[in-house]
Formats: C-alpha cells, structure tokens, sequence
C-alpha cells in the first residue's frame, strides 16, 4: 500500500477526523465531543509525509492539480461519501481576495469543485473573509482564535437558511478557522454543519507524537 494510501486508512475520529492509536479508540483530543457546531467532521488523513509536502506544492508552488488530485481521493473516501449524501451544499472557507490574487487561485474551491463533480450538489459562497488574518501556521490555540474574530462577514444568508452544509478547507488544526466561520453562518439558521479537509494537524506541533 502507497503511503498516502495508507494515511488514508488510518485510524482517526469520527468526530473531529483527529488520529487514534487504533480504531475504535477513544479520542484524546476531542473526548468523542466533537468540534462545535459540527455533527462530524472528515479529513483525507494527518498532516504528515507525504500529505504535508504535497499539500505545501499544491497552495504555495501552485500546482492546483496536485489539490484536485487530493480532493479526488478524498471524494472516494467512504465516510465522506456518506456526509456528501446528507448534504445540501458545499461551503469552502473564503479566502481573502488579497491571498487569493497572490496565490493565484483558492485552494478551498479547488477543493470543493471536486466534490460537487462526485456529488452534484451546488457549492455556495454565503460568506466574504472581510480581514486579511496573519497566517495561521505557527500561532497557539488561544492565538488562532484572536487572529480569526471578524475575519468573515455573512453576505447570503438565503443561500443556505435550512439547508445541510458541508464546509470545506485544506488542513485543520486547532479548528479555528472552522468554527469562526461556523459562527457567522449559524446566524443565517442552517440545518446543520459538517466539515472536510484535505489533512488534520497537530495543534502542539508535536507531529500527534504523543497518541
């Protein structure tokens, strides 16, 4: 089995997608609470080799393939399959169209242009990222949330008042981002919120050297 293959096999939680030392285990990270508001959320595995370095070359080098080719794996994963059939639309984290201008594309709606190709479902954009946030690579958990207060602003609440979202993004670590935008979208009054991304880090920079 290839190594990607294999990281996408692994065991990780069916609430927060974080690694478990085998399945079925208890999650440490989450304790089988969840992200809130997320009734699950998906990833294509950890933020690890080889996983890290594609990633890395499909946001920073350009090579949107490469994240078309992630999302296609991702796409076939069983569990997410199973989400994108309860869902009524696909929502990818907005980036700031100062980022997007500098990295030539948004690597979330590449992301979430594969899904709608496997699912159907209509991918809408209900919110704008109204703050261009200091990147979130290196920040604590605490730090992470401060960046992320008023980053998005809801534009389109009809688009998905009532409706089943999916939010899409590439790698997640503490979830701040996640839950930043939840928070904004929550007041449109969805039914629900779920998530998928590419990979799942460990916000301790510890490599989940310690599961």
């Amino acid at each position: 089995m290839a190594p990607l293959e294999e990281l996408a096999a692994a065991a990780r939680c069916g609430s927060c997608a974080m690694p478990l030392a085998e399945e079925g285990a208890p999650c440490p990270y989450c304790l089988g609470k969840g992200l809130y508001p997320f009734e699950q959320v998906l990833s294509l595995g950890v933020f690890g080799p080889p996983l890290r370095q594609l990633i890395h070359r499909f946001k920073y080098g350009r090579q949107w393939p490469l994240g078309e080719y992630l999302a296609e794996m991702l796409a076939r994963q069983r569990a997410v399959r199973a989400s994108l059939a309860e869902t009524d639309c696909i929502v990818p984290v907005p980036l700031h169209w100062r980022r997007r201008l500098g990295r030539g594309f948004d690597q979330a709606q590449v992301i979430a242009s594969r899904l709608r190709a496997h699912s159907g479902l209509p991918v809408v954009r209900p919110a704008i990222r109204v703050r261009p946030t200091e990147t979130q690579t290196r920040l604590s958990a605490t730090a992470r949330h401060e960046n992320l207060k008023n980053a998005f602003a809801l534009v389109r609440p009809q688009a998905v008042e009532g409706r089943r979202l999916l939010l899409v993004d590439d790698v997640k670590t503490s979830g701040a981002t996640l839950q930043s935008l939840a928070r904004v979208l929550l007041a449109a009054k969805p039914a629900s919120l779920s998530a998928v991304v590419l990979a799942v880090a460990d916000p301790r920079h510890r490599d989940f050297e310690a599961i």
